[in-house]
């Protein structure tokens, strides 16, 4: 792939994961194209953009395979210098087709580093490292403050969370941690200084949907014995309150039910979780500790985002998109600020949390790699 830069030819994305980087850039106009429902895109300035006719929408309920492939290549001989970012598991090789693999990092301070490789796209590095270093700097901030208040506490006082939801059909899918950075919410819950229940070796039955990649899940009753006692649940989708009640006297023996301490992923709406909130793994960060009590006790008091409390808290939703102005303007994440404990922690970086300070830094490499990529590309052009 030859490309000029700054690159000039607009964006198509396949996936909506693919959309906050560009926005946390200021440059959601080059999206000019998305592949897929649109149902799932939650930014608000996107839907702004397809309603405008801003933002073409290739999609075909009756055949979305076949017809959208179709409809993309003719969308690329009408728009021959495009770029379209495809996900990491398709295994197409068109001439103008970037792989994204961010979704494939195990860690969200990992997949936040892919920013880098759209940055390099329009001489944006300097303001990627910023934002890294931004966020990077609130990140350590609350791993501060709550090893500040759990460095002391005995492994068994401090809280535990059961991550689990159910998959009918199949059973439920919980946690599972052999090391801090397996997943992303075992990343968090080592920040926040809590325990994260694990499924342990040989509990449940495992499916591979034909991949190499085994998918484990607990019965009712193996579910009941890892978790029963666990103070905190979180339900990382929208079917809590449907799985309930059609197992209501199982869940109801769950310490995390009976004291109402169970959270889903609702807090910014249906499907923001799985789009905005890749912009502000800090934030999610502060949530977490916020629920496991090891945020920074002192005002002003962090407010969740996107945990939400499914007993006393509604399914959120993201504000309307100030158009036109916020179109061109960079995503500026709501409520990331942390502030340090007085004498327990700083913003920078220290080895007062493993999960924050010996995180490997991918971003520089990242960007090295794509900067000489691109530069090699535009003098061959």
């Amino acid at each position: 792939l030859v490309l000029p830069i700054p690159h000039q030819g607009g964006l198509v994305i396949t996936e909506t994961p693919q959309i906050p980087p560009p926005e946390l850039l200021g440059r959601r106009r080059d999206i000019r194209a998305y592949i897929g429902n649109p149902k799932f895109i939650s930014s608000p300035c996107l839907k702004y953009m397809k309603d405008e006719f801003l933002l073409q929408v290739i999609f075909f309920p009756e055949d979305p395979w076949n017809a959208s492939e179709e409809a993309t290549a003719e969308y690329l001989e009408e728009n021959p210098y495009a770029i379209v970012f495809t996900g990491p598991l398709d295994d197409s090789d068109g001439e103008r087709q970037m792989g994204v693999a961010a979704s494939q990092e195990r860690t969200a301070v990992a997949t936040f580093d892919w920013i880098g490789m759209y940055a390099a796209l329009y001489n944006l590095e300097g303001m990627a490292n910023q934002i890294v270093a931004d966020t990077k700097a609130r990140y350590e901030c609350s791993a501060s403050n709550a090893a500040a208040l759990t460095t002391d506490l005995p492994a068994e006082d401090k809280a535990t969370v059961l991550w689990a939801q159910y998959f009918d059909g199949y059973g439920w899918s919980v946690a599972e941690c052999p090391t801090w950075d397996a997943a992303y919410y075992c990343e968090y819950a080592q920040h926040c200084g809590a325990n994260l229940l694990s499924r342990p070796e040989g509990m449940g039955t495992s499916q591979d949907f034909g991949g190499s990649t085994l998918y484990w899940y607990l019965s009712d009753e193996e579910l009941l014995e890892l978790g029963k006692d666990a103070e905190y649940w979180i339900y990382a989708s929208k079917t809590f309150q449907d799985v309930y009640e059609a197992k209501k006297e199982l869940m109801d023996q769950f310490r995390a039910v009976q004291n109402r301490q169970v959270y889903d992923t609702q807090g910014q709406g249906e499907h923001a979780w799985h789009e905005q909130r890749l912009a502000e793994y800090d934030v999610v960060a502060l949530d977490m500790c916020d629920i496991v009590g090891t945020s920074n006790p002192n005002p002003p008091l962090h407010k969740r985002r996107w945990f939400r409390n499914l007993y006393t808290e509604a399914v959120g939703y993201l504000p309307e998109c100030n158009a036109p102005t916020e179109v061109d303007e960079p995503y500026v994440p709501a409520e990331a600020q942390c502030f340090p404990l007085e004498g327990g922690g700083n913003s920078g970086g220290n080895d007062t949390s493993t999960a924050s300070s010996n995180r490997a830094l991918s971003l520089p490499n990242v960007l090295g790699i794509t900067i000489l990529i691109l530069l090699i590309a535009a003098t061959t052009n």
